[in-house]
């Protein structure tokens, strides 16, 4: 995926909230800045914005020397999304078509990004969430299904901590309609941005429910080959991929079919305009692409 001039402001303005989000102190911000611009300058035009993103990431830690700059907001958004899960269940159980409502939700819950925006309060990640439960999803829910309806091991790529409930109820829903797939969710190894590590699979107890395992290193997304062997050989096992989030989304297309031979369903709100101009959905709406071929489906 190519970088637009747009990903270039965004990871800068990420840069700035994030090292105010590790401390309050301005000549550690200015040191940010200073070294994030430069890197930027020298591959902010080249690289994909994962990529790019991985080593402003790593410059916000070191220079902070804070491993977690948004370990409070992320714990927050869990907290939140937890006291809500009971009513997020009945929400889906209650629906016409429990699975869609369940999806919808996952999707809804990707609204939640530290990376889009820093200033997010606890009414605003609920009006957000609800906002994006009441639009349709751009893609076919229907061949989702029969996706899963096919799998017998899934790997479930989570995205963000707070958003990781809303995919515990899917995870859950799919294991009540379909008892016989095995789901193994997968967390960052390390924190990066407000994304979910092991952590989070704890305090929101994902991991009483199915195996989890971290994907071994710091990338915002899955880039294959920085992945550890534990996640390696978990992806290999699976037949189909549930990847969360744009990150997720912008560095698997980088691989062909014939490296990664399995259908994967990608599920997240299209965020930014030039995602939207990319995957040609609406800014804003609900996306379920997948990949079953060398066709991409909507």
């Amino acid at each position: 995926m190519p970088i637009s001039l747009d990903c270039v402001l965004c990871l800068a303005r990420q840069s700035l909230e994030a090292s105010r989000f590790a401390t309050s102190n301005e000549l550690i911000h200015t040191s940010v800045l200073k070294k994030v611009f430069a890197l930027l300058q020298e591959k902010g035009f080249t690289n994909i914005p994962p990529l790019v993103a991985q080593d402003v990431q790593r410059i916000i830690r070191h220079e902070t020397q804070n491993n977690d700059p948004y370990a409070v907001p992320k714990r927050r958004s869990n907290e939140l999304m937890l006291d809500l899960i009971n009513s997020l269940f009945d929400r889906v159980r209650n629906s016409k078509n429990p699975i869609h409502t369940a999806v919808q939700l996952a999707i809804a819950g990707n609204s939640i990004d530290f990376a889009v925006r820093g200033d997010w309060t606890d009414e605003s990640i609920l009006n957000a969430i609800e906002t994006a439960m009441q639009k349709p999803i751009d893609g076919d829910i229907d061949r989702f299904i029969q996706c899963v309806t096919k799998a017998k091991h899934i790997l479930y790529l989570l995205d963000n901590s707070g958003e990781i409930v809303c995919d515990r109820v899917l995870v859950e829903e799919l294991l009540r309609i379909f008892p016989d797939v095995k789901i193994t969710a997968i967390v960052r190894g390390v924190p990066v941005l407000n994304d979910a590590t092991m952590d989070d699979a704890i305090q929101i107890g994902l991991d009483k429910i199915v195996d989890v395992f971290d994907n071994g290193n710091d990338a915002v997304g899955t880039i294959l080959e920085q992945c550890g062997k534990p996640f390696l050989n978990a992806f290999d096992k699976a037949d189909m991929i549930i990847a969360k989030g744009l990150a997720n989304y912008e560095t698997l297309i980088e691989y062909t079919y014939e490296q990664v031979p399995k259908t994967i369903c990608y599920l997240f709100k299209a965020k930014c305009q030039f995602i939207a101009k990319y995957t040609g959905i609406k800014l804003g709406d609900p996306a379920l692409i997948i990949t079953e071929t060398n066709k991409t489906q909507l």
